[in-house]
């Protein structure tokens, strides 16, 4: 588990995180894994899902158990997006 963490800081790191939509409740994200092929990772009303092999494989044998890098850097971005919309508050 502690692999993936890293693996998500270090694809969030290099910017491979992109936010496509977002509402508070439902945000679309896409994360790269190289110059061709990109994940998309969502969260709608607290759910997480990812469209990569590793996710809905794991994913269908125990539901909810397991978060993938690509997850794991999108979540890493929405910290950013939720500080940043806190400091827009104080302001």
């Amino acid at each position: 588990m502690a692999e993936r963490v890293i693996e998500g800081y270090n694809l969030y790191k290099n910017n491979d995180v992109e936010v496509k939509h977002y509402e508070p409740d439902h945000i679309i994200f896409e994360v790269k894994k190289d110059n061709t092929k990109l994940y998309i990772v969502s969260m709608i009303y607290g759910y997480w899902n990812c469209d990569c092999a590793d996710y809905m494989y794991r994913n269908q044998r125990q539901p909810g158990s397991f978060y993938c890098k690509h997850m794991q850097a999108a979540q890493f971005k929405l910290l950013d997006i939720l500080n940043e919309n806190e400091k827009n508050m104080k302001e």
